[in-house]
């Protein structure tokens, strides 16, 4: 067995913000190259001529709005960037995300959603799947198809994921998991 390397300081815990970063590890949009800044200009006009328009409507929660932005959102690539081709996705890295990011946030929960969609709903897949979960889900979630779900509030430690006490354990005859615990 291979022992793992020892992280760089500056990834572990909340280093990047206490110690000195070496100008080589700075990313700015400077530094996209004319394919990226061209899938942040997508981004930018799908934001100024579906989303932000809609402000008030989403401020005030008008009935599937949100959804049919979200899947528009999935349709145009902006959901998969970071998915694999052969799951749907457009295989991307993390620096080609950059400025669809910035422009998916340009409205606080819109841009929330898209990120938790992104982040801690199909990134923990792309990581740890199997490869039959993959091939299950990622496509759908990278068209904005699925909505990913993160459910980490308990009533005795809020958002502490250290303090979490739902458990799940696979069944007797090993076909589905029992949850315990209760989530708000």
């Amino acid at each position: 067995m291979s022992e793992l390397k020892p992280l760089p300081a500056h990834l572990i815990g909340g280093n990047f913000l206490l110690t000195e970063t070496a100008p080589g590890q700075v990313f700015t949009p400077e530094d996209l190259s004319a394919d990226q800044r061209l899938m942040a200009q997508t981004a930018e006009k799908f934001m100024e001529k579906e989303v932000l328009p809609q402000f008030e409507a989403l401020e005030h929660q008008q009935e599937g709005l949100a959804p049919k932005l979200f899947r528009q959102a999935g349709e145009l690539g902006l959901l998969g960037m970071g998915v694999p081709t052969e799951y749907g996705g457009l295989g991307l890295d993390k620096a080609s995300a950059v400025g669809v990011e910035e422009q998916l946030t340009r409205l606080g929960g819109f841009g929330v959603t898209c990120g938790a969609h992104c982040g801690i709903g199909t990134q923990p897949l792309l990581y740890f799947g199997t490869a039959a979960q993959k091939q299950k889900y990622l496509a759908k979630l990278a068209s904005g198809e699925w909505m990913a779900a993160y459910a980490l509030s308990e009533t005795g430690s809020g958002s502490d994921a250290l303090g979490l006490r739902t458990k799940a354990t696979l069944s007797a005859d090993g076909k589905h998991y029992l949850l315990n615990g209760t989530k708000m």
